[in-house]
């Protein structure tokens, strides 16, 4: 048999947050997943039910099923979504950031949940919009995520829409990649449509769309229908018709010279927003802690620099400056010496400076040992700016013992990792942030895993934009 899971959520608590749109979509999934006549048992949520109910409706929608043979469970949701550290959360009415775990739910949880059913296709559409809240905004990290938890699953399917905060991404009446998912079955014209048949669609309306980009997860061999088209659907997609844009008329109506400018300027600063952008890195780092399987082995320390000469391989910075076209404020410095031999002078690059000044212009974050038979970490921080752009340079090595009395930095194999994100976004940089730490406990983990010969039992997270070769 197939069974079905739709999650829709409108209103929250805080009404600001709420999400109009939210209600159509759930609806509308629900009226064609009955249409298709291909599931035989549809859970659908969609009045904005409290957390605790909305968590009983589903175990219970579990336990009913467990019993029989599942050939393809769809799981649907469309409302909040959040990625705190390494779990993505959908986020359920009465949602309290202080009772994450209690009034939301877990990705992971979810998971768990559809893997007791064993079923041989798992499919899950995530329609999780945002507004004014902190939630991820990387598309490309999400995909990595998301293609992590796609183990575990026979054949699956995960079709997640952009989370970035762009309110023009669902009106009053509907979010737009629920309507493009729609739109692929309202025009497709054959009387059966694959998974792939609507992915196809889906990438193609956002194609010219740079502010939200789907992305989707395949683990099948693209031959899965989605459904045969009955008369019934036929004519209800015929009579879907919501009065506000598509997707396709959003994304390809030219905006004009003013309209570019104006939108374009939203994401730009100027000096007084560059030092309220770095004091908000300041606040975020020194709000970090180590988790609980590693917080009473080790104490954390955030020391802020004026300067980068206890910063090892500065010139990768330099490097980078000289390599790749920018608008940072920052200038390569040069230096010169003279070769020995010869006599003769050269110059040579040695570095970069900002070109403004800043309360702090790197960051130390030490990680101590408590204990004599592990080491301790550094994690080196570094950052550019520009009117648009905070770009983050940061890398994590560990401390060797000189002799009883002295440890020393281990620079011989430091890897550089870079990050960017838009300066006028204090999520994003909470969440570039998230990451670095993250970066640094997976590596203090993997060490003491490698060290005691523990099972692997860490989440592997990829790094950020791009590792820097040098």
């Amino acid at each position: 048999m197939n069974i079905a899971i739709i999650i829709g959520v409108s209103n929250y608590l805080d009404a600001k947050n709420n999400l109009p749109g939210c209600n159509t979509d759930a609806e509308a999934m629900n009226q064609i997943l009955k249409k298709t006549d291909k599931f035989e048992n549809i859970l659908h949520i969609n009045d904005s039910q409290p957390s605790a109910k909305t968590k009983e409706l589903l175990t219970n929608f579990i336990l009913d099923n467990r019993s029989k043979p599942i050939n393809e469970l769809f799981f649907y949701y469309s409302g909040h979504g959040e990625f705190s550290k390494d779990e993505f959360y959908y986020i359920l009415s009465d949602f309290d950031p202080k009772k994450k775990n209690q009034t939301s739910l877990q990705n992971s949880e979810i998971d768990d949940l559809i893997r007791t059913l064993s079923p041989e296709l798992v499919i899950k559409v995530i329609d999780a919009c945002q507004s004014g809240m902190t939630y991820i905004k990387e598309t490309n990290f999400l995909n990595k995520y998301f293609t992590e938890s796609k183990k575990g699953f026979n054949k699956c399917y995960f079709l997640n829409s952009s989370l970035n905060n762009q309110s023009s991404f669902q009106d009053k009446n509907i979010s737009f990649f629920t309507f493009s998912f729609i739109k692929a079955l309202k025009e497709h014209d054959t009387n059966e449509i694959r998974y792939k048949d609507i992915i196809d669609v889906i990438s193609d309306e956002f194609s010219s769309n740079q502010e939200q980009t789907p992305f989707f997860v395949i683990q099948a061999d693209l031959t899965e229908r989605f459904c045969f088209f009955s008369k019934e659907l036929r004519e209800y997609l015929s009579s879907f018709n919501p009065p506000e844009l598509s997707p396709t008329e959003l994304t390809t109506k030219p905006l004009t010279i003013s309209e570019l400018v104006k939108l374009d300027a939203k994401n730009y600063i100027d000096k007084e927003g560059a030092i309220k952008s770095i004091e908000h890195i300041r606040k975020k780092l020194q709000s970090i802690k180590l988790d609980y399987e590693i917080a009473d082995l080790y104490r954390l320390k955030i020391i802020f620099l004026e300067e980068y000469k206890t910063i090892p391989h500065v010139k990768v910075i330099g490097h980078w400056l000289i390599k790749n076209k920018n608008d940072f404020f920052a200038k390569v410095v040069y230096d010169n010496t003279f070769d020995d031999e010869t006599g003769e002078g050269y110059t040579y690059m040695n570095g970069f400076e900002l070109k403004f000044e800043t309360p702090f212009k790197a960051v130390a974050i030490e990680i101590n040992s408590l204990f004599p038979n592990l080491v301790s970490y550094q994690c080196s921080l570094v950052f550019l700016i520009s009117k648009k752009l905070l770009r983050f340079f940061y890398f994590v090595t560990n401390y060797v013992d000189e002799n009883f009395d002295n440890k020393i930095l281990d620079t011989k194999e430091i890897e550089w990792i870079t990050d960017e994100v838009k300066i006028s976004d204090e999520a994003a940089i909470s969440h570039a942030i998230d990451l670095i730490n993250i970066t640094i406990q997976n590596r203090i983990k993997k060490d003491i895993q490698d060290k005691f010969e523990i099972e692997d039992k860490i989440v592997s997270l990829d790094k950020a934009d791009d590792d820097l070769p040098f």
